[in-house]
């Protein structure tokens, strides 16, 4: 005979001889102990069903706080007490932000508007022209970016490190209320939402990494459709031409710089 049935013959047994020994004012009573012996049962599958609910609830046989914690890098800013002559403005750009660009403007030469000089050039001079100052006006846009990029990531850092030390502080803290299925389900919540927001700010800065990539391709093409160019007409208008647009035009487009 199996446990199970040994058990359930056990049962019985018990309640037949409880029957016999009943007194006879209490015959009268309807009794049924088929009903009697399913609600034993039942009330032995709860107390198994207790018992494995508190071995579940047991808690892991370390100390969490200290085995499991991870050590995150505290944000660092740019110095701004030191003597700084020129790069303060930029520098506070970098720790807090400027969404307006003043501060990168504030430590580079503007850009001369040629549209004064722009009917005097030939049509080809015109487009070479056009080119290297668009690299230039497309670099200076996305180093203004950059920089508010990172000086905003530096001021809100913080805060988010914050979010994630009080997550992790939830998770070690060995009061039960902070481990029922309600608050596992908004820890996990908690930290699922931090991570996409991480995830959010790294995908900005690789738009701005791709972006400077960008940029570099374009002045390295700029360059190299240059020469080959200047190479071209001087293989169809002579030699004399080529030297005469290598010592005039060519050189002063290719050589000139904002600084």
């Amino acid at each position: 005979m199996t446990t199970p049935s040994r058990r359930v013959g056990v049962i019985t047994l018990a309640l037949a001889l409880a029957a016999v020994s009943v007194p006879l004012h209490a015959q009268f009573v309807v009794y049924d102990p088929t009903n009697y012996l399913e609600a034993v049962l039942q009330y032995e599958q709860l107390i198994h069903q207790y018992e494995f609910l508190i071995q579940q609830a047991k808690r892991v046989p370390v100390d969490i706080e200290t085995r499991y914690h991870a050590y995150s890098l505290d944000w660092t800013y740019h110095d701004l007490t030191s003597t700084l002559l020129y790069a303060q403005s930029l520098l506070k750009a970098l720790n807090e932000g400027d969404a307006t660009g003043a501060a990168y403007r504030g430590v580079v030469d503007p850009l001369d508007v040629p549209t004064d000089v722009l009917g005097r050039m030939p049509g080809t001079m015109q487009r070479r022209l056009g080119g290297s100052y668009a690299t230039l006006e497309a670099g200076d846009s996305m180093t203004r970016l950059a920089i508010d990029q990172t000086g905003q990531a530096r001021a809100e850092g913080p805060l988010t490190l914050q979010a994630i030390r009080n997550v992790e502080h939830d998770i070690d803290n060995t009061g039960d209320d902070y481990h029922s299925q309600t608050a596992l389900l908004e820890k996990i919540n908690a930290a699922f939402a931090i991570g996409l927001r991480l995830e959010e700010q790294t995908n900005q800065f690789q738009l701005t990494a791709l972006e400077q990539t960008l940029l570099d391709n374009k002045r390295k093409r700029d360059a190299e459709a240059t020469l080959m160019n200047a190479t071209i007409r001087q293989w169809r208008y002579g030699k004399a031409y080529g030297d005469d647009l290598f010592s005039h035009t060519a050189a002063n487009i290719d050589n000139w710089r904002p600084y």
